[in-house]
């Protein structure tokens, strides 16, 4: 071989060199095995120790390019193989073709899905008709996936395999929640039993007139407000202006043009007011083109004639209008007061004052009217005061009441003193008011909440960050000295 024959070889040997694929990389799981370590036989071959349980006699060793271990069967034969076919777990069991087949197809996607919402409806009446139909479906795929000639039996164990397969699926993506990372579903706190019973009728002087001013600090809405520290870049600001312009806007052109014509959305025979909005409407209509008409021909007293007559029209418009809206029925979600953090200041006689706050979630309920107190069971766990259902729902029913009749919106003497709303003072003593008594938990749930203000802030669920830096910090403050504001 000539010099250049050579040099060509090995040029081509080179090229042949850099161009190999380099090893798989082994995990570092393996690259630590010890002697004395259980270990499976995992070949890619078939062979008859595969999937046989091993312990390592000798472990890889480092620096070389494809390490091998020595390993020990449980029939005392000793054998060294390729690291990279070991492996600490089992070996995952061979798919079927027709799993496979089946899990290529669309159709799959929609029966996991279908097996993942009727294990969320569990209990519910629409959960048995989804796992029929999704069992229905399972049985057609397991008919088009089987292999030929395959009988009656065969498709039958067939579908069995594809609905444990489709529901361990279901499973794990009912686990794998949004936004949880893949940790899994979030794990419902364990909150203590509350054990003590609230001895309403045994409160004294001091604590009867802290649940005053409690009620009044609900009733006047002093929660802190989220939008106070909520964190808006310019552009979310800039489109708050906007959107408040525009409200006050429509808010001026109603006040000026009176309310606009409701539509009903529902289907069948609509409310007999929507009719008599829609006449009141067309006769005004016609009655001002009519006076138009007069006032063009000179015949002013016609013309005033048709405007009275186009009055009235608008003035039963507004009045139907105004019915309507009384009877429509309206639904509510989320929260009931703009924040869920009460604040409670009790001033004290030196001029100094305490502030107190608590969490105080109300909600309004599934079907949009009622309101639910959502942090309840929190709050009785934090007290250890056993209020109920009873006595919540009583607190929210006051709420209400107190509400509509300051606002106008239920009949009723509104309450004329709100420092003395469940107490009233009588002989420099605080009785308790006579309405109060169509509230009968309302005293326990004012009571748990009274106690719930008193523990130890560090022990409540209320991060520094959600008190405005405007707003005091919790605990005493002492009066501010003399020539000072």
């Amino acid at each position: 071989m000539s010099w250049k024959a050579r040099l060509d070889e090995e040029q081509r040997l080179a090229e042949r060199r850099a161009v190999r694929k380099p090893g798989k990389a082994l995990p570092p799981s393996l690259l630590s095995l010890k002697p004395g370590e259980p270990v499976y036989y995992r070949p890619t071959r078939p062979h008859p120790r595969a999937g046989s349980r091993a312990v390592v006699v000798r472990g890889p060793r480092s620096g070389v390019r494809a390490p091998s271990v020595r390993l020990r069967f449980p029939d005392g034969a000793e054998q060294t193989v390729p690291a990279r076919h070991v492996g600490r777990t089992p070996a995952p069991a061979e798919t079927p073709p027709y799993l496979a087949d089946a899990r290529s197809r669309p159709v799959w996607t929609r029966i996991v899905k279908m097996l993942a919402s009727a294990a969320q409806q569990e209990g519910q009446p629409g959960a048995e008709p989804l796992r029929w139909d999704a069992e229905e479906r399972v049985r057609q795929l397991a008919g088009t996936v089987a292999p030929r000639d395959s009988d009656a039996a065969r498709k039958a164990d067939i579908a069995r395999v594809l609905l444990e397969a489709a529901g361990a699926e279901a499973a794990a993506a009912a686990a794998r929640q949004a936004g949880r990372g893949g940790r899994g579903p979030v794990t419902a706190a364990h909150l203590p039993v509350p054990t003590q019973e609230a001895e309403v009728g045994r409160l004294n002087q001091e604590q009867r007139a802290m649940i005053n001013n409690i009620a009044k600090c609900i009733h006047r809405r002093y929660f802190l407000s989220d939008k106070e520290v909520r964190d808006l870049s310019e552009r979310e600001r800039e489109q708050a202006k906007i959107h408040g312009i525009l409200r006050q806007i429509i808010e001026i052109g109603e006040s000026e043009l009176g309310p606009m014509a409701v539509k009903s959305r529902g289907s069948g025979k609509g409310h007999r007011l929507y009719g008599e909005l829609a006449d009141a409407l067309t006769r005004s209509y016609v009655l001002a083109l009519e006076a138009c008409q007069m006032l063009i021909a000179g015949r002013d007293d016609h013309a005033l004639t048709l405007a009275l007559q186009v009055q009235e029209q608008r003035l039963q418009y507004v009045t139907v209008n105004r019915e309507l809206e009384r009877a429509r029925a309206k639904h509510f979600t989320g929260r009931y007061f703009h924040g869920d953090v009460l604040s409670v200041r009790v001033v004290d006689e030196d001029g100094g004052m305490t502030q107190y706050y608590a969490r105080l979630t109300i909600v309004y309920g599934e079907d949009g009217h009622s309101l639910v107190v959502a942090n309840a069971a929190e709050l009785e766990a934090l007290t250890g005061t056993r209020v109920g259902p009873g006595g919540w729902a009583d607190l929210c029913r006051w709420i209400e009441d107190l509400s509509d009749r300051a606002g106008g919106r239920k009949q009723g003497r509104r309450q004329d003193d709100d420092e003395h709303l469940i107490y009233r003072d009588h002989d420099d003593h605080l009785e308790l008011r006579e309405s109060v008594s169509r509230f009968p938990g309302l005293l326990r749930a004012l009571e748990c909440v009274r106690r719930a203000l008193l523990v130890e802030h560090a022990l409540k669920d209320i991060p520094a960050g959600e008190i405005p830096p405007n707003h005091p910090l919790p605990g005493h403050h002492p009066p501010h000295p003399a020539g000072r504001a």
